[in-house]
């Protein structure tokens, strides 16, 4: 049952946590910081900074990563405090006040130290880029907000108003994967990753398809034997370019080879100059990796 709670606060979660990096980029682009490429550059969220307004059942999806991931929290930390006498998980406001009725809040913070935590790294006497950070030994839960944060939601998800989900109570939930017990917002975030790259590389192919069939075979084979390649490698003048190589789609040799799979390398990323087709990094990664896959199964 902990496994299936962590997988629904980490499923919700990074839907949230999506949507959070997207308004802060949108932001952070309104703001326009001078010449700045740091999309988290501009001025951090002020408490009344609305969270996602367009993100249809926020509220909902917010209350089921909440409520999930402290059940998980207080199961590993106080085993059966999370159900009542019936054997009912308790709701997340419930939740809330068990942590606080172990670990008092100090203004409005709960911190639960780890029961493992990661050993410490010496640190040297210069401050320099080579010290790495100490790691945390406590969970940080910031109750007040999450308690507002679930009374906010009540008005939407009763029907009784809009809501009111604010940047800091998604912040705050997004805090509590660094307990021991969960973790599991990295993992859930690769897989979303994965199948959203999948998904955009068949429209892509799709689409490509449909391009060819308007031009015709006669036209593609033109279009590829007059074809130039934008990246080709010069030893001084693109050192870093490559090859055309063979487009899935088309299989004519014009794709324009933007770069290499960032990890496995051996796929390359890109267009094709004649039916368009588009491959991203991570499906470049993906199949990179079953290629290396297949070579070590191989040997």
């Amino acid at each position: 049952m902990r496994d299936q709670r962590a997988q629904e606060f980490a499923r919700c979660t990074v839907a949230l946590a999506a949507e959070l990096h997207e308004a802060r980029h949108n932001r952070a682009g309104v703001t326009d910081v001078e010449g700045s490429s740091d999309p988290f550059a501009g001025p951090a969220p002020t408490a009344d900074d609305p969270f996602a307004p367009y993100m249809a059942g926020r509220e909902g999806i917010f209350d089921q990563a909440l409520s999930n991931g402290l059940a998980v929290i207080v199961a590993s930390e106080w085993p059966g405090d999370e159900a009542d006498r019936k054997g009912r998980v308790l709701s997340a406001s419930a939740l809330l006040k068990v942590i606080e009725g172990h670990i008092p809040a100090t203004d409005g913070i709960v911190l639960i130290p780890d029961k493992h935590p990661a050993p410490e790294i010496p640190q040297g006497n210069m401050n320099t880029i080579f010290q790495a950070p100490r790691p945390s030994l406590h969970t940080r839960i910031d109750v007040r907000t999450l308690h507002h944060g679930i009374e906010v939601s009540q008005t939407a998800r009763h029907g009784r108003g809009v809501g009111g989900l604010q940047q800091r109570h998604i912040e705050a939930l997004l805090a509590l994967d660094g307990h021991e017990s969960l973790g599991v917002m990295g993992e859930e975030q690769q897989d979303r990753v994965r199948e959203t790259a999948l998904r955009e590389d068949t429209a892509s192919r799709d689409q490509a398809a449909r391009y060819l069939e308007r031009i015709g075979e006669d036209e593609a084979v033109r279009r590829a034997e007059h074809v130039e390649n934008p990246n080709a490698y010069h030893p001084k003048r693109n050192p870093d370019g490559h090859d055309l190589d063979t487009c899935p789609v088309c299989g004519h040799e014009t794709f324009c080879v933007e770069g290499l799979a960032p990890i496995f390398g051996r796929v390359g990323y890109g267009q094709c100059l004649v039916c368009t087709y588009t491959r991203t990094p991570d499906v470049a990664e993906d199949e990179a990796f079953a290629e290396h896959l297949a070579w070590v199964m191989g040997k």
